[in-house]
């Protein structure tokens, strides 16, 4: 397995190239490796011996694509759907990441063969990217669709640093109760590729955490955790957070066909919790 990756600069990129070492490593600016998802090539890069290109690049920020609709289709659907046809036409297996937005988030459970109903833009173009691949590639790639991911480094703002960098300074913090998702550990999403590659597998696979929690939930779990009263947490309802910004609430994906196909044990939530803040409260 020699790898390339495309799109080293987001968060999920970032703890791709950290852990996996890929043999080639492209950004869309700062380095010789260049790859624009607006307009993207292959062929100045050396990619001899390159056997899987994972393209992690692209525009996941939600209120971006819903303003900017034409130029993130360009980043998240017509580029990356060219680097998997350049990909193939070099004997390279291509992987790429979806989300649990291309569902209205209404029922949650969703399973792979669920219909997709996206209600925001960024949703729709994740959506329209799972059904174009098979065209293009007849079934010869792995495709990640992902809830949410965090990791337990200091200071990066993901889901759970927010959360017990806000509540173990006492200072108050905004939790959806009806956003309901199955988080997933950085680390954990990096080794569950590595096994899906090993593997052979292909198509779409849901990925996700196996606790099922609403995000207030979660933040009452990390007050406990704490020691901190939970009065400092505000329930809300996700809409109140963008009235103007359409979000599926109940996300939760179910992940069974990706635990038959790998042996692997996430992280749960609360060993996450003490792996960011270790103190015995």
């Amino acid at each position: 397995m020699k790898l390339l990756l495309i799109g080293s600069e987001g968060f999920i990129g970032k703890h791709l190239a950290k852990k996996l070492q890929p043999a080639l490593i492209t950004h869309y600016k700062e380095t010789k490796h260049i790859v624009d998802l607006k307009n993207p090539h292959l062929e100045n890069l050396p990619l001899e011996g390159i056997t899987h290109a994972i393209i992690a690049a692209g525009c996941a920020n939600v209120k971006y694509c819903e303003e900017n609709p034409n130029e993130s289709y360009l980043v998240n659907v017509t580029g990356p759907l060219s680097l998997v046809s350049q990909c193939l036409e070099r004997g390279i297996f291509p992987i790429l990441f979806s989300t649990d937005y291309v569902f209205d988030g209404k029922k949650g459970n969703y399973t792979e063969n669920d219909p997709t109903n996206p209600i925001n833009t960024y949703g729709k173009q994740k959506g329209e990217l799972e059904k174009c691949l098979p065209l293009i590639t007849q079934g010869n790639h792995l495709v990640l669709r992902l809830s949410k991911i965090f990791s337990t480094d200091r200071g990066d703002g993901s889901l759970l640093d927010e959360m017990v960098t806000l509540l173990s300074k006492g200072k108050p913090l905004k939790a959806a109760t009806d956003q309901i998702f199955a988080p997933l550990h950085i680390d954990d999403l990096v080794d569950m590729l590595t096994l899906l590659i090993k593997e052979e597998a292909k198509g779409l696979f849901n990925v996700g955490g196996k606790e099922v929690i609403s995000r207030y939930d979660l933040a009452c779990k990390v007050c406990r955790s704490l020691k901190v009263s939970e009065a400092t947490i505000k329930p809300i309802l996700l809409e109140d957070l963008d009235p103007t910004l359409p979000r599926p609430t109940t996300t939760a994906l179910s992940t069974t066909k990706l635990f038959k196909a790998i042996n692997y044990t996430p992280l749960s939530l609360d060993e996450s919790i003490q792996v960011l803040y270790p103190r015995n409260f």
